[in-house]
């Protein structure tokens, strides 16, 4: 039984070391002189009790993409002060997050 077990899970994970190595292949493949910086946004509104969750998550989201030119942007739309204050503490941990409003974003996609 055992036997069957661990050799289901041997071709499980030799599947997914294929899998990964194709896509690291593909990736080198396709990368170019000028990648570009890349931008994940995400957006918080009213009093969000996974505020801190979702940024942290994103963040080390961004910590796996490989070039590291990747940059986190937290849209106020309309949060509340504790809210605002745990991202603002959250940040400081992390120098590629920038909190803004839906007006700003521009500012910082431009610099």
């Amino acid at each position: 039984m055992f036997e069957i077990l661990f050799k289901t899970l041997f071709v499980l994970f030799a599947i997914l070391g294929i899998v990964e190595a194709f896509r690291m292949f593909l990736f080198w493949l396709l990368k170019t002189e000028n990648p570009g910086k890349l931008y994940l946004v995400i957006s918080i509104s009213g009093h969000d009790e996974n505020a801190e969750l979702v940024l942290r998550s994103a963040c080390e989201r961004i910590r796996w993409i490989p070039d590291g030119n990747t940059e986190l942007i937290v849209i106020d739309r309309g949060m509340d002060e504790e809210t605002r204050q745990i991202c603002e503490m959250a940040c400081l941990d992390f120098p590629e997050v920038h909190i803004c409003r839906a007006n700003e974003v521009s500012k910082i996609i431009q610099v």
